[in-house]
């Protein structure tokens, strides 16, 4: 066997190597996005009942609750507004007594 015949048979055993590799690493990448597919499916699915959960919680607690928060502070300002100037005098009487 000459020089020329070998370094074409090395030449023909890397290339079939190669084209080996490339194909077993192309199945692999399709096997592993076939998975990955499905685990991204079953995310987007999640995510999307997140969603759907928080805008209901947004319209029926939340928004209540933001009312109900700001009726109270409206209550207790106009209370504060009231016995506020109670609470002066009566600061001004046990500051003198005293």
């Amino acid at each position: 066997m000459s020089l020329a015949e070998l370094r074409d048979l090395f030449i023909v055993i890397i290339s079939v190597t190669g084209i080996a590799a490339i194909i077993f690493s192309s199945v692999i990448v399709f096997l592993v996005y076939r998975r990955i597919r499905a685990i991204l499916d079953s995310s987007r699915a999640t995510v999307a009942n997140i969603r759907e959960f928080t805008a209901v919680m947004s319209q029926n607690v939340a928004k209540p609750l933001g009312n109900i928060a700001s009726v109270l502070q409206g209550i207790a300002r106009f209370i504060e507004f009231i016995i506020g100037p109670v609470r002066r005098k009566e600061e001004r009487r046990g500051g003198r007594e005293r």
